[in-house]
C-alpha cells in the first residue's frame, strides 16, 4: 500500500512550559526538527526543545523526555501508536515535524462478501461469571455460579439463532418489526391495474351514463406484500454494494438483483444484458426487459454476400429467445414509488 507524508497536528509550543501534542501517532515513522535559527524558531534566541514518546514531554531531559539543540532532528519509530509530545520555555517556539502513514484510498477496495451472513455476527459465547478466591471452595456457590452460566449462554444462543438484525431470516410479524423497529421501513401495498375516466365523447357506450357526467372506472387491485417481496424491497433500499451514485449500472445491477434475489439475497449480478436503459426527453427514463437477442449473421455491405442472397441495403439476422424476466413487482414497486429512485426522472418498465 502507498505511503503518504502527512504534517503534523501543531507547529508551535503555544504556552511555555506546557506540552503540546505534535503528532497522535505515526504508524509508517516521522520526523521532527528544532529549527537552527532564532527567527525559524520564532524567538528573539534560540533555545532547546523537548520531546517524549510516552508521556508529556518536560522541560529536562530524562525519565523518557529527550532533548533537541537547535538545529537537530529526531526521527520517530516505525509502528508508533502514542503521541510525539513536544515543549520549550518559551511561548510560540516553532518547530517543524511529519510522520508517514499509508494513503487512503479513495473508493475504497470492495471485499467481497455472503449476503446474508451465514452465522451469527455477534459474539456467541457469554463471559462466564465467576467467584473471588475466598467462595471458590464452597461447592452450592460454585453450582450456582455454573447455572448463571449456562442460563447466561442459553439466552446468548436464543439471541443469536433469532439473528434479529438478518431480515431475509425473518417471516410474519417478526419480519414487520425487525424491518419498522431497525430499519424504519414498514411493509407497503402494491397496486396493479388502471384508473380512467369516462365521460367525454367516445368514451362510453350510449345509456351506460347519464349525459354531462363523468365516471371513474377502475380495475385496480391492491394487496400487501408478501414476505418474499418485502425483503427484497429492503435490500432495494438499503443494499450498498453499488454505491451511491445514480447511473445506469447502477439501475440495472438494482434491477437484476431486486428480480433474482429471492428473499431479499443479494446474488451476484454478472449479467444484466437483459435490461435496456435509455434515456428520453423531458428526464423521461425507459427500462425495457428484454425477451429475445437479436444478432446480424451477415452484413449487406459491398462484397460480403453473393448476389440475391440478401436484399439491397439489408442483412441476414438471427433471433434468440431467452427466459423472460419475473417483471410483476418491479412494474408495481416503480409505479407506485415503493421502490425508490432518484424523483427528478419518470420512469416506464416495459417488457419485450
Amino acid at each position: 500500500m502507498a505511503t503518504h507524508i502527512y504534517k503534523a497536528a501543531t507547529a508551535k509550543v503555544k504556552t511555555g512550559g506546557v506540552s503540546v501534542a505534535a503528532v497522535w501517532a505515526a504508524p509508517g515513522g516521522g520526523r521532527l526538527t528544532n529549527p537552527a535559527s532564532a527567527q525559524d524558531q520564532g524567538l528573539g534566541a534560540t533555545e532547546p526543545l523537548f520531546y517524549s514518546f510516552v508521556d508529556p514531554a518536560a522541560l529536562t531531559a530524562g525519565q523518557g523526555t529527550f532533548e533537541l539543540l537547535p538545529g537537530q532532528q529526531a526521527s520517530f519509530p516505525l509502528g508508533l501508536e502514542t503521541p510525539v509530545w513536544v515543549n520549550a520555555t518559551t511561548t510560540g517556539h516553532k518547530f517543524s515535524a511529519v510522520f508517514f502513514a499509508a494513503s487512503v484510498q479513495y473508493p475504497p477496495t470492495v471485499i467481497s462478501s455472503t449476503f446474508p451472513p451465514p452465522s451469527p455476527t455477534t459474539q456467541t459465547r457469554v463471559i462466564k461469571s465467576y467467584l473471588y478466591k475466598e467462595y471458590d471452595d464452597d461447592d452450592d456457590l460454585q453450582a450456582f455460579t455454573a447455572s448463571y452460566n449456562a442460563l447466561a449462554q442459553q439466552y446468548i444462543d436464543t439471541i443469536n439463532a433469532l439473528n434479529l438484525p438478518i431480515y431475509t431470516k425473518q417471516s410474519g410479524a417478526l419480519l414487520d418489526w425487525v424491518a419498522q423497529g431497525l430499519y424504519g421501513i414498514a411493509r407497503p401495498y402494491l397496486s396493479s391495474g388502471l384508473i380512467r375516466r369516462v365521460g367525454a365523447y367516445n368514451t362510453f357506450a350510449f345509456n351506460t351514463i347519464s349525459y354531462n357526467t363523468s365516471k371513474a372506472v377502475s380495475n385496480v387491485q391492491v394487496a400487501i406484500t408478501s414476505d418474499d417481496v418485502f425483503k427484497r424491497i429492503i435490500t432495494w433500499h438499503f443494499y450498498k454494494g453499488d454505491g451511491k451514485v445514480f447511473n445506469v449500472r447502477w439501475l440495472k445491477r438494482r434491477i437484476m438483483r431486486f428480480i433474482n434475489g429471492v428473499n431479499g439475497t443479494a446474488p451476484d449480478v454478472d449479467d444484466t444484458s437483459q435490461v435496456s436503459v435509455s434515456f428520453g426527453v423531458g428526464n423521461q427514463i425507459d427500462i425495457t426487459l428484454i425477451t429475445q437477442i437479436v444478432t446480424r449473421v451477415k452484413k449487406s455491405s459491398y462484397n460480403s454476400f453473393s448476389f440475391n442472397t440478401v436484399s439491397f441495403n439489408g442483412g441476414t439476422y438471427s433471433v434468440r429467445a431467452v427466459p423472460p424476466l419475473d417483471s410483476t413487482y418491479l412494474v408495481e414497486g416503480i409505479k407506485t414509488g415503493v421502490l425508490e429512485l432518484p424523483f427528478q426522472f419518470t420512469y416506464t418498465v416495459t417488457v419485450g
